[in-house]
């Protein structure tokens, strides 16, 4: 149980967070992007 806590775990686990964040937020823009062009 205590790897789940290591440093190298830990490390590990924010690149994941982070990565997500930033996929999420270009997501987020190419929606917007595509929502912008469309007619009302």
């Amino acid at each position: 149980m205590t790897e789940f806590f290591s440093p190298e775990a830990m490390t590990a686990l924010l690149q994941v967070i982070m990565i997500d964040l930033v996929l999420a937020g270009d997501n987020a823009i190419v929606i917007g992007l595509a929502a912008a062009g469309l007619p009302k």
